[in-house]
């Protein structure tokens, strides 16, 4: 089949219209069916082995810009984490900048998941990275010149967000675009594989690099998106339907969050989505102050332990990749939350920088599993014509991390930063146990 052909066929029926969530969809728009149109089960092993996404052009351009991404991603997030532990030397500060630029972002993304929907998803994908190149590039600007203030990094952290909304809605659905039903799950853990890749060289090099001059981690963060940029020029300009219409987009909005909240299942992968951006992933923005005040390091150490969930992670995703006919993937998924949860607490009370080490290591093997599964399970039975609003709401739901931050900050400032991160992971971990135990739908996923 050629990709206009699959493109063509996943596209759903045409232009929708604002009453697409009271009609039945069709097999293609719930997004299950095989080639044939019979369903396919997703715990099936794709045919052609672990790397058969890899055969397609546009997936391997699209793989390569992720990891491109990534390493902008984890460029910026470190490099303005520790600009911001520079000039402050607050939790709470670091704690506020992530809060405000994830406000935005959670503002904005149900909107871009319209966009993914209406618009090109290749043309949204290039616009978002081009403008993250030159916001890194004006960030570097001031700080190589010494003019950068903290008012400053608030800024950038609201413009980064706008990018992040505007990109990630439209990368995931696009994965969608460039597989067939048999390859979907594949190309998701694959996809993966490449966010998790950059996160293992990404935040060392960062580090290192911002270790010796913070304006020159801001400097490869421009320079590596104008990479992305090129390989994103580079996909084919496949036709994709409009599956949001031109309605009001509010009511558009509103449509998909109607649909995903009465679709049962669609809606436990999001409240477990949510526990733990809520009150697990800030954990992340304060690495530096683990680096610096618990193991005693600089910035090479923050990039190492940020690494470590992705060294995990890669080998968790490659077995996925590799396993045939996973079966129970949803109860796999919510055991990989659990371990991860427990994992990270374990990290928190680490006596020395080694058993720290393992600990992320081991908790992103859990993580990768778990957060691919989960991404696996809510592309399989999505409809087609809200693939974009969906996405969009999954990222929404994964980016409450600024508002849990925030909380974190409060959190260490009071009772330290061990005692503090641990305390607030551990309210995902009872949520997630909760969803385990009578969780029964999910399980059978």
């Amino acid at each position: 089949m050629t990709a206009a052909g699959v493109s063509a066929r996943r596209s759903g029926c045409g232009m929708a219209n604002d009453s697409d969530t009271d009609r039945r969809p069709t097999r293609d728009e719930q997004g299950v069916s095989g080639a044939r149109g019979q369903p396919v089960e997703p715990g099936l092993p794709p045919v052609g082995g672990p790397f058969v996404s890899l055969r397609s052009r546009d997936f391997r351009l699209l793989w390569f810009s992720t990891v491109a991404t990534g390493f902008g991603q984890w460029g910026q997030q470190i490099g303005l984490n520790w600009l911001v532990f520079l000039l402050t030397g607050s939790a709470v500060q670091l704690g506020a900048v992530s809060f405000f630029g994830g406000i935005i972002s959670l503002i904005l993304t149900p909107y871009a998941g319209v966009l993914a929907d209406r618009y090109s998803r290749r043309m949204i994908i290039l616009i978002a990275t081009v403008l993250g190149a030159v916001q890194a590039a004006g960030l570097a600007v001031l700080v190589l010149a010494d003019v950068v203030e903290v008012w400053h990094a608030y800024v950038f952290a609201v413009f980064a967000a706008v990018t992040q909304a505007m990109n990630q809605p439209a990368r995931q659905a696009y994965v969608n675009d460039v597989s067939t039903p048999e390859t979907l799950p594949n190309a998701i853990a694959l996809n993966s594989i490449a966010q998790n890749a950059s996160r293992i060289v990404g935040p060392p090099l960062a580090g290192l690099i911002a270790g010796w001059n913070v304006g020159a981690a801001f400097v490869f963060v421009a320079v590596i998106r104008v990479i992305a940029s090129g390989l994103t020029m580079m996909l084919s300009a496949r036709p994709q339907a409009a599956t949001a219409g031109r309605g009001n987009p509010l009511r558009l909005i509103a449509g998909g969050f109607d649909y995903l909240f009465r679709e049962g299942n669609l809606r436990l992968l999001l409240v477990v989505n949510a526990l733990t951006a809520l009150f697990v992933y800030p954990y992340v923005s304060f690495m530096p102050v683990f680096a610096e005040e618990v193991f005693r390091g600089g910035s090479s150490t923050y990039g190492i332990l940020v690494s470590m969930i992705a060294v995990g992670s890669i080998i968790g995703l490659f077995g996925l990749a590799w396993l045939p006919n996973l079966r129970r993937r949803g109860l796999l998924m919510l055991v990989g939350f659990v371990g991860y949860t427990a994992l990270l607490i374990v990290f928190t009370q680490a006596p020395v920088l080694i058993v720290a080490m393992i600990s992320l290591a081991v908790a992103g093997l859990f993580f990768g599993v778990a957060s691919a599964l989960n991404n696996t399970l809510f592309q399989v039975i999505v409809r087609n014509d809200m693939r974009g609003r969906g996405m969009a709401v999954l990222q929404l739901a994964g980016g409450l991390s600024p508002i849990g931050a925030l909380s974190m900050g409060f959190l260490i400032e009071a009772i330290g930063i061990r005692l503090g991160v641990a305390l607030h992971i551990a309210v995902a971990f009872a949520g997630l146990v909760l969803v385990l135990v009578f969780g029964k739908a999910i399980r059978r996923l």
